[in-house]
């Protein structure tokens, strides 16, 4: 039987507040509610203003110890502009302002009194390189995680031996696209002049620590290709990895644990963000670590899964593993000393925006009318279209693979019956079959089994597309209380910063609550567990030739 399971401790205990109020753009989502502000031994309860930078959203929330999402707003932010082919740049100076817009304007609607905040957590987009000089301002726009422009003709530094080293342990393709890849390497050869006008190098949260506390750091959780010792979070020690990306290292910032304080609010930043000086800053992990965090997946046993403009699968591990192919890649997680290994889909529920602008115009309009949004519209009449989608299969490389950059997106099985409604759901199918391939490499390569899943972002809100989950993965699938999970994350990284609470397992038994479970419906199930070993695992093998064919012919990608 399909279970839908609703938990005690998630609804009624507290009342959950965080719906975003008016922001820019934003239709107005009702009031806002506020827990008791005591604990259990009658203090006043803490507070901990959270910057939640997305790709096209930033987000201020105010959670309280107890992890209850106390108030939050949402101001939608331009995601990328493209100036040629395969670029993605970002406006880093509007994107501080929107932020510190939204910051302000959370901290003053949520009418807690300005003595309960403890500290203010960062957690952001990754992969995002943002030049700024000595005063931290941008010298060009950033260059976001969605950008693919590689520089070609470059050599790996090194004599014979280093070079005999290289192919004899396997790393000469995976350095080589690593370089191409380095955008330090793209500066140097195309814009020298910014490259040599750039004091440091920065990512998206600490450029926002740096507008909060006139310092340069980062966390050691960093993401990206950066020379990152990633065993060791820690800058690489090897002189050879920073000539193999192009940057030197004293245009990088120290690291700090994510969950430690890394600095104080200046006078400036007070003013800037609207937030008390002198509080505590914590910068922690990229947004999908923290994710992980906020779900409270600290066995691994519990899967997150996120559904954000990137969709990605991952589990915690206490010991550094990595795939030689880089079908999973593995970061600093939110918690000091360990990893997450994580599948990643590159362009995951972005496709689910792309499909409302390209595909659903009527829906719009239909939503409009009924007061909702076009997603949840679509989401309530994809319930109409059986499991399968009626056999129409998507590949969801909207965004290559990691590890193969000629792989694009298919959708396969077309016939003069399917509307755009069945292609809606393939497109949710697909990204829960890439997810669970993923999975299945992880738990073989980290020896773990997965037992649940807990989903977070805005696909967790869908009860079809939690229900979808269960059935394509067969196995038992949680929505927690909030859905904001990796500000949660932060958050639950700033309580155990200050000794609020001694260590995670406290934190998250305290802060992280699950509300409802959904159990595979059987049918489905043996439905979607057909179709991802019988057709969907043989698309890739059987496409990958000609996804090489059409660069070839197209020269799009560039592939060398």
């Amino acid at each position: 039987m399909p279970g839908r399971l609703l938990h005690a401790e998630g609804s009624g205990n507290y009342q959950q507040g965080g719906r975003y109020q008016k922001g820019i753009g934003d239709e107005e989502w009702g009031p806002v509610f506020h827990p008791e502000r005591k604990n259990k031994v009658g203090e006043r309860m803490k507070h901990f203003i959270v910057i939640d930078g997305g790709t096209q959203n930033i987000k201020a929330f105010i959670f309280d110890e107890k992890g209850n999402e106390v108030y939050g707003e949402a101001y939608p932010v331009s995601p990328y502009f493209a100036t040629e082919p395969d670029f993605a740049e970002q406006d880093a100076e509007q994107y501080l302002k929107i932020t510190q817009q939204v910051t302000r304007s959370a901290v003053e609607n949520s009418h807690v009194p300005r003595d309960e905040f403890a500290a203010v957590a960062i957690t952001t987009h990754r992969s995002t390189i943002v030049p700024v000089d000595e005063n931290g301002r941008p010298v060009r726009p950033a260059i976001t995680w969605l950008d693919e422009r590689k520089t070609e003709g470059l050599k790996l530094p090194g004599g014979p031996l280093l070079s005999l080293a290289f192919r004899i342990t396997g790393k000469t393709p995976i350095l080589k696209e690593y370089q191409r890849r380095s955008k330090f390497n793209w500066l140097r050869k195309y814009e020298p002049e910014s490259y040599d006008r750039t004091h440091i190098f920065l990512t998206i949260s600490s450029h926002i620590f740096h507008a909060l506390t006139n310092q340069f750091k980062d966390s050691s959780s960093i993401v990206g290709v950066f020379p990152i010792d990633f065993k060791g979070l820690r800058w690489h020690p090897w002189k050879v990895v920073y000539q193999i990306l192009g940057v030197e290292r004293e245009k990088l910032p120290p690291l700090v644990s994510p969950a430690e304080i890394a600095g104080e609010v200046s006078e400036e930043g007070a003013k800037d963000f609207g937030v008390p000086q002198g509080l505590p800053v914590i910068i922690g992990a990229g947004d999908k670590q923290s994710e992980l965090l906020g779900a409270g997946a600290i066995s691994n046993d519990v899967a997150e899964i996120s559904y954000g403009t990137a969709a990605v699968i991952e589990i915690l591990s206490n010991k550094y593993v990595e795939h030689p192919k880089m079908d999973f890649l593995t970061f600093g997680a939110a918690i000091p000393k360990h990893w997450v290994l994580e599948g990643f889909v590159g362009r995951g529920y972005w496709m689910v925006s792309w499909f409302r602008r390209e595909f659903a115009k009527y829906e719009e309009e239909e939503a409009e009318k009924l007061g909702i949004e076009p997603e949840e519209l679509l989401n309530r009449k994809m319930e109409e279209i059986p499991a399968g989608s009626m056999g129409l299969i998507l590949q969801p490389y909207w965004h290559p693979r990691e590890n193969d950059p000629p792989s694009k997106g298919a959708i396969i099985g077309f016939s003069g019956e399917h509307t755009r409604l069945h292609i809606y759901r393939a497109i949710v199918e697909g990204i829960a079959y890439e997810l669970r391939r993923l999975g299945e490499i992880i738990q073989k390569h980290s020896g773990s089994k997965i037992r649940e899943l807990r989903v977070g972002g805005g696909g967790s809100k869908s009860d079809e597309i939690m229900q979808i989950t269960a059935d394509v993965f067969g196995l038992r699938t949680c929505r927690l209380h909030t859905s904001n999970l990796s500000a949660l994350g932060a958050a639950i990284d700033a309580t155990v910063a200050l000794k609020i609470y001694d260590n995670f397992p406290e934190a998250v038994a305290n802060m992280v609550r699950v509300e409802e479970t959904f159990t595979p419906r059987e049918e489905n199930a043996r439905i979607y567990d057909r179709l991802f070993n019988e057709v969907y695992k043989k698309m890739y093998p059987a496409l990958s030739p000609l996804h090489n064919k059409i660069a070839e012919i197209t020269g799009y990608p560039k592939i060398t």
